[in-house]
């Protein structure tokens, strides 16, 4: 099965339509790095992207903003948005959308007409309208795993995601502190992520007079209800006398991650079955253990690695048990799991592997 990724020699030109290329943003940054290796394999690449901040991407790569940076309006989104697919039409040959399936709906008619290939890249577990006519328009859909796509199409290519394992890589001089055991959270502040289980194993861990010092990096988007969450948390902190032990410090730009997992021992991530956040693999390659309740990661792990780190979701006392199960393990043992975590990454999620096979899908 391997050799169908095989890669073809001849060079395309590609539009990429995506949310954000900015090498600092906390959540997007890491396409960055996406658009610097598929341009490494393309003759040129044109980017329309919904906003801009900062980048350092090869000469062959053109950057283009819907203008959100600038406050644009909703209308004025829409006419760049056709001016710069029109203008560009007879220098690209595929079309690449990521994530957004309203990009596809609004150019795919166009498209169609000039012959162009369109490939949709999505992963996440929301189904709904927009998704399901843009699965009719392109040509081929392509996702992560298969468990986040939640429907099901001829045209699906299940890929991999895609690490940085020489970005994400545990550090040598990596400094612990004795007796202490650091837990991270990483990435976007939302219900959806269920925050409030973790304050609440939080809290059982104290009980059970475990020392830790629980980090939550990232903040809410500015919708008003991951706002009223995020508040929420911060009083649910306080209200259990937590403060000493819990602490917020807001997003991270995607360069400085690396140095924030590696700042801790172990990484916590209370996602639902149907997402697969990328942070747990990040967190895998710097080697720290994960303890999820993502139904995916069964699919991932071996039953000793299950046994081990995943926990029944929404269950703080199963979470809290298990860390506590770790804290006891020889650290031989600890090690060993780690370092077969970053293994699995290495071997089946690094970003090489799936721009080759993104890649081939796009040219063939």
């Amino acid at each position: 099965k391997a050799g169908r990724w095989l890669l073809i020699n001849n060079k395309i030109k590609l539009l990429i339509i995506t949310q954000k290329i900015d090498k600092n943003d906390d959540l997007l940054g890491i396409y960055h790095e996406w658009v610097k290796r598929i341009a490494a394999r393309c003759e040129s690449v044109f980017v329309i992207s919904l906003c801009k901040g900062k980048y350092d991407l090869p000469e062959n790569v053109k950057i283009f903003s819907l203008g959100k940076e600038k406050n644009e309006s909703n209308f004025r989104y829409l006419f760049n948005f056709y001016k710069y697919i029109w203008r560009f039409r007879k220098q690209y040959d595929t079309v690449f959308v990521h994530m957004n399936p309203e990009y596809v709906i609004l150019g795919g008619l166009f498209w169609k007409i000039w012959g162009k290939k369109i490939v949709f890249w999505y992963a996440h577990y929301l189904s709904n309208l927009k998704l399901k006519m843009a699965v009719i328009l392109a040509d081929k859909v392509v996702t992560s795993i298969r468990q986040a796509f939640p429907l099901e199409s001829r045209k699906l290519e299940v890929l991999q995601q895609g690490i940085d394992t020489d970005k994400f890589f545990p550090k040598t001089n990596r400094r612990e502190i004795a007796g202490v055991l650091r837990i991270l959270s990483l990435g976007r502040i939302s219900p959806v992520k269920k925050h409030e289980t973790l304050i609440n194993s939080a809290a059982i861990l104290r009980e059970r007079e475990i020392s830790f010092c629980l980090t939550i990096a990232g903040e809410p988007t500015g919708a008003a209800k991951d706002r009223w969450f995020y508040n929420n948390l911060i009083q649910k902190v306080k209200e259990m006398g937590l403060e000493d032990m819990v602490k917020f410090i807001g997003k991270v730009p995607n360069i400085e991650t690396p140095s924030v997992y590696n700042n801790n021992d172990i990484f916590v991530n209370l996602t639902p079955t149907g997402s697969f956040d990328k942070t747990i693999l990040e967190a895998m390659a710097c080697g720290l253990a994960v303890f999820v309740s993502n139904g995916a990661y069964r699919d991932i792990f071996d039953k000793d690695l299950e046994n081990v780190l995943m926990f029944k979701e929404d269950d703080a006392k199963e979470l809290a048990e298990k860390i506590a199960n770790f804290v006891k393990l020889p650290k031989d043992r600890k090690n060993e799991i780690k370092s077969r975590l970053r293994n699995m990454v290495v071997k089946n999620h690094n970003l090489d592997g799936l721009i080759n096979k993104l890649i081939y899908v796009l040219k063939a």
